[in-house]
This record gives C-alpha cells, sequence and structure tokens, in this order.
C-alpha cells in the first residue's frame, strides 16, 4: 500500500530538504505527514533540531526550511529520513471544526451543472456534502487557502474546463475529491457550490490569522443567506467570533 512507501529525501535548494512519503494523495500517507511534522517540531522545539526555521507538511511530503549558518544540511537530511523511518502517523484530528455554509442562489453559481453532471438533485448533493467529514491535508495556494480531502467519490466533479477570472472570497468549492474555501477573492477552477461566512484568514486576528492547519477536521452545516449576513457582521466586529466554530481541540 502506497501508506508504507520508504521515505525519499529530495534537496530544495540550500536552505531546504522535503521528505516524501508516498506518491499519492492517501489518508494515510498524510497521517504519516503529520505525524513526521509533528515529530520533526517537537525535536526542534527541544533544542536538539537546531537550525531548523519551518515545518511545511503536505498531502504527501514534509518540506523542512533550514538555516545552513545554524546546521550541517547533509546530517539535517540525514536526521530527517531516520526520524521519517520511525515517527508514527498522527491518527487524530488536532481540532475539529463545524462550520456554516449557505447553497442559496448567487452563492452556488454552480451547484446545478454539479447535480446534473452527477445524475442527482441539489437536495441529494447539499445531503451529501454535509454529511461528509473532511480533512485538511495541506495549506497552499494562497494564505488561509486549505485543501480538504475525503469528499465521496459520490461527488467527484473534474476542474472547471474554463477557470473564472474572479471567485468571491468565502467560495465553497469542490474539484475532485477536494474541498476548498477560498479566502481572498481570486481567479480558481473549482466549482462553485456554496458560501463558507466564517473568514478563513484574517490579519486582524493577530494570534493566528489562518482558521485552518493541516490535520483539521472539518465538517459543514446549513444556513440561510441571512444567517450568512448575520455570521459575517459578527466578524467584523470581532473577527475573534470566528473561533466558536471550533468544537473540539483535544490534541
Amino acid at each position: 500500500m502506497c501508506g508504507h512507501s520508504e521515505p525519499r529525501l529530495l534537496a530544495m535548494g540550500d536552505t531546504a530538504w522535503t521528505v516524501e512519503l508516498g506518491a499519492h494523495i492517501d489518508v494515510d500517507v498524510n497521517a504519516r505527514c503529520m505525524g513526521l511534522a509533528q515529530t520533526i517540531t517537537d525535536w526542534a522545539a527541544s533544542g536538539e533540531g537546531q537550525g531548523v526555521v519551518d515545518v511545511v507538511p503536505t498531502f504527501r511530503s514534509v518540506t523542512v526550511h533550514y538555516d545552513p549558518r545554524a546546521v550541517d544540511g547533509t546530517q539535517l537530511g540525514d536526521a530527517l529520513l531516520r526520524m521519517a523511518k520511525v515517527s508514527k502517523p498522527l491518527q487524530s484530528a488536532s481540532r475539529t471544526w463545524r462550520l456554516p455554509a449557505c447553497f442559496d442562489g448567487e452563492f452556488a453559481p454552480d451547484l446545478d451543472a454539479v447535480a446534473t453532471r452527477l445524475d442527482l438533485d441539489v437536495a441529494a448533493v447539499i445531503e451529501t456534502f454535509l454529511a461528509a467529514e473532511l480533512r485538511v491535508h495541506a495549506m497552499g495556494f494562497m494564505p488561509g487557502f486549505a485543501y480538504m480531502a475525503s469528499l465521496p467519490e459520490r461527488l467527484s466533479v473534474p476542474r472547471l474546463k474554463v477557470p473564472r477570472t474572479h471567485v468571491p472570497s468565502q467560495s465553497l468549492a469542490i474539484a475532485g475529491t477536494m474541498v476548498a474555501v477560498y479566502p481572498w477573492v481570486s481567479p480558481g477552477g473549482w466549482n462553485l457550490i456554496g458560501h463558507a461566512p466564517v473568514i478563513p484568514f484574517s490579519l486582524l486576528d493577530a494570534d493566528e490569522p489562518a482558521l485552518f492547519r493541516a490535520g483539521d477536521v472539518v465538517q459543514f452545516y446549513r444556513v440561510s443567506a441571512d444567517e450568512c449576513v448575520a455570521i459575517a457582521q459578527e466578524q467584523k466586529r470581532d473577527i475573534k467570533a470566528r473561533r466558536r466554530y471550533l468544537v473540539d481541540a483535544s490534541l
């Protein structure tokens, strides 16, 4: 199984290593990445892993940025490989979110087309989506953009043939078995099926600008357009109000 692939060490210039743990996007591979990232982070925090600047887990690898003035790169790479071979997968979510989503009218410009392509009615698409427990496999593309995996195959649709030049912020989007909430207005080629009014990234929340972290679990529940507006207004008054959607932070 791909989750048990031997780790590979890849040089990323002279200030970073990537440890690759699998060849495919897979829940087990991602759990190994989360576990290795935590092991490296703890190792650096203990003072033993000197020179480590940043640890970035992704779908199937972990990239470690380091200061070459503080640590020998070759020795660090050897240490990372040793840790990759013995670290345990992180099976439990560090945090669980329950987030509102609106699927009404202009908030969901691709919802009807998605339902037609899947030979489902809109209600079935929404019901199946809301029942899904999604896991944040990686952060990227733009600040606060979380790649959430494990959408049921029943809802799998390809990216748009022609990407939009303007995707509204907080659009709830799907592509393949992935889900995302766009933090900013941007171009994008995913299918827009709704709107998630909880802000994914804000510098006004200085302690934690990004709402999500790799390893989080996310589930959505349905709200009306009026409720969307009320939630947005609440965050304008106090950006930290978005944290009330965190329902479990056991680790």
